[in-house]
This record gives C-alpha cells, structure tokens and sequence, in this order.
C-alpha cells in the first residue's frame, strides 16, 4: 500500500506559519523627532552615569525579550517536530499493517458523521510478536471481540463483548489472498479471524443488521504497549489470582498494571470465576472501565500530541481496514468519545445461552439480543436498570420513566421498530465506565 506523505491539517498549518494572516511591513514611528540643536554640556558625572545605567536597563530588557522568544520559538518547533515525526511514523506503522479487500472495494472515511460502529478484536496471532514468548499457536483467532456504537450526537457509546465461543451463521467471504470460503450454518465467531478480518466484520455485520464497515486488529504488543503509554492501568480483583497459563498472580485488592503483566490479566480465563470465557469477559470489562477512566481524567482524548504518542505505541501492533489507516482518521474516531460522559459509557456481554449441539459453546439468546442491535440500529442509548429504581415502591417507579416488559426487554414485535431507549435486565453481565466494581 503506499503511504501517505501529505501531513495532517493541523501539522500543515503549524508548518506553514500556524495561519493566514500576511506580515505587515514595517512603517515608520510617528513619534516626532526632536529638531537637533545645540547639546547642552554634561556637567559632572552624575549624569552621565544615569544615563548609562538607563541605556543598560533597556538592553537588559531587550535581550529578556529575545531570550523569552527564542525559547517560545524553540519550544514551538520542538513541538511541531514531535508531532510531525511521529504522524510519519503512526503513517508508517498503519500503512504496514492495512488490510483491504481482495476485490479492491471499500468505505472511504470522509468524516466521522453519524452513529459510529467499530469492530474491536484482540488477536492470539504470534506473526511478528516481540515482546514476549507465548507458546506456539498457529493463525489467528479473535479471543477477544467486541463491537463499538457511539451515538451520532456522541452523547452515549455502547461496548459489547461477544465471547470467543458463540457460535453465529457466517456468510460467504473472501480471504485477502482472493480465496472464497463457503458460507456456514454455525461456526464458532473466534475462528472467523483465520480467514482474515474481513471474514469476521461481514459476519458480525450480518448478525447485528448493523453498519459496520471498519475494524481493529490489536495484538499482544499491541496491548503491552498501550498500557505503557499511558502508565498502567489500575485494577481491582477480589480475590487472589494464581493463573499459570497466563502467568498472572496478583493479591486481593488493587494493583495498577501495564506492559506484560496487563496482558496477562486481559488474557486469563482460570483466574476468574469458574474459568470460563464469561469470566474473563467480566474482567476485561473492569479493566476497560479503569483504561477509559485513566485516558479521560488524563485529557488525552483532547490533547492530539499525546494521542498521536499513544497511537504510535498502538499502531506497532494493530491492524486495520486501509480506510482507518490514516492517523487522522482514528484521533477523530476517539475525540468522538471524548465527551461521553463515563457513566454514559455501557459495556455488556452479548446474552448467551449453552450452544444446543455443545455445552462447551453458546449461541444468542434471541429476544434479547434482538433488542439491544434493534435499539443501536435506532440509535438509542441502553442502560441499566437503576438499583433505586428498581427497589422504589410501585407509586414511585412511573417518575424514572415510561414502564418496562417484566425482563426489560421488548417483544419481537417491538424490537423490530424501536423508538426509545432500552433498560437492560438485571440478568445481563456489564457494567458503565463509570463503575468501579471489584473484578471476581
């Protein structure tokens, strides 16, 4: 793919003069000048010492003036450097690593307008891993999945992690090489990732009656050095972990972690609950609420030199759809979170139920999950149900809002056309960016 060479806007202006406006010619002081006469002798040295001393403080002061634009003018240019240098570089990183389709079709990003929908995975992918060794394991499968709305008035974002062993119909796609693989039934949703990530957008696409056209890849360095960039992330866990395959052992209590030992958390499934997939989602939704809380208090999503830093520690070890491979392209795609209130951030699992061929899998439970995409499709806010709420007496509840199916869920018939915002049932795992419930 070729890279891109013309710098971003903001960069170009900077480069260029930082705007618009022309340098305007010097003109001459209209201050009148004195009509030269006779000098009237210096009688004594007082004066003649006074006026040297005058003429030492404006030289004092001038020479201030220009030491304190220099060091404007310095600090302004290393600024610039910075940024400029490292765009080229998140260019660079991006650009190796951009997938498109096999037949040359794409979205192009021409604005981030409208609801947003990003198909967020985590690759188990050893290509090109440098920070550490995790075994052998050949491709790639999505372990972590999860798919991002943001609201077109960028008031409220929803996350919802689908767990690696759903089992959805795929529908016929092409790998990057140009090779068709069939459409399936049911197929487990982390494999997807195998035939390209392509594969998994167009299936999850399906699913959801969504549109979702871009996606990001983000493997094991990918992780380590995010959580670097940003000094580690802090977490809670409940209760002791001992996990050998993932090689996490923590203490009750709160811990703030970054690098491998981050990964390591994101990554183990025996240290939480009864060791399942479910588990691990749990934790992995603890660890995003504590990540988006550190990025927000930090300003970094309105601060463009740290989130262009940040972008560079990710972009080493993230893939994405040529589309996105602008740098640009994704610091607009996170300031639309920027103004996300935390408490207006859901994360959820996607409801599931034991797959009806294999209790080791689980497929959708339908008429909650048809819900929730009929309301992102709407593009209404989900939420919680509210523990007060729930608890008030009967002749209370009308104020908190219009009422309720008993399971907080509409019909089949209502969430074919919804018009309002949905409250989750209390029997669906997640949580908001804003809560800061202990891991367990």
């Amino acid at each position: 793919m070729k890279r891109p060479t013309d710098p971003h806007p903001v960069i170009e202006t900077l480069l260029n003069g930082g705007g618009d406006d022309e340098p305007q010619p010097r003109t001459r002081s209209s201050r009148r000048t004195p009509a030269v006469g006779p000098r009237r002798p210096i009688t004594g040295s007082g004066r003649h010492v006074s006026r040297r001393r005058r003429t030492n403080s404006k030289f004092v002061r001038r020479r201030l003036m220009v030491a304190a634009a220099a060091a404007v003018c310095v600090t302004m240019v290393a600024g610039i450097g910075f940024i400029s240098a490292t765009y080229f570089q998140v260019v660079g990183n991006l650009a190796d690593n951009a997938v498109g389709r096999a037949d040359g079709t794409g979205t192009e990003i021409s604005g981030w307008d409208g609801p947003v929908n990003i198909l967020i995975m985590g690759s188990d992918s050893r290509d090109g891993q440098s920070s550490a060794d995790y075994g052998e394991a050949s491709g790639a499968r999505s372990d972590v999945m999860m798919l991002l709305h943001v609201s077109a008035d960028r008031e409220d974002a929803t996350l919802i992690s689908i767990p690696r062993d759903t089992m959805l119909p795929t529908p016929e796609c092409t790998t990057p090489d140009g090779a068709i693989v069939p459409a399936q039934e049911a197929a487990q949703i982390n494999g997807a990732l195998e035939n390209g990530p392509f594969c998994s957008l167009d299936t999850i696409r399906d699913f959801t009656g969504l549109d979702i056209d871009h996606f990001i890849v983000v493997g094991f360095d990918g992780v380590i050095g995010i959580t670097e960039a940003i000094g580690g992330v802090d977490v809670c866990v409940e209760n002791d972990i001992a996990d050998d395959y993932s090689g996490l052992y923590m203490t009750a209590g709160t811990h703030s972690l970054q690098g491998e030992a981050a990964l390591a958390f994101l990554r183990t499934r025996h240290g939480f609950a009864d060791g399942s997939d479910l588990g691990r989602i749990q934790a992995q939704q603890a660890f995003l609420a504590s990540l988006a809380r550190k990025v927000t208090s930090a300003g970094t999503l309105t601060n463009p030199g740290a989130l262009y830093g940040l972008a560079d520690s990710a972009s080493k070890a993230m893939t994405v759809d040529e589309a996105l491979a602008q740098p640009s392209s994704l610091v607009a795609l996170a300031q639309t979170l920027a103004n996300v209130d935390l408490d207006r951030i859901v994360m959820l699992q996607l409801p599931v139920a034991p797959y009806w061929a294999d209790p080791n899998r689980v497929e959708p439970i339908t008429a909650e999950t048809d819900a929730i995409f009929a309301t992102l499709r709407a593009d209404q806010p989900l939420s919680f149900q509210d523990d007060q709420a729930a608890d008030a007496p009967d002749g209370d509840s009308e104020q908190e809002g219009p009422e309720q199916p008993d399971d907080a869920t509409r019909s089949d018939d209502a969430a074919a056309a919804p018009g309002e915002p949905l409250t989750l049932s209390d029997d669906i795992v997640g949580r908001t960016a804003e809560d800061t419930t202990c891991a367990s």
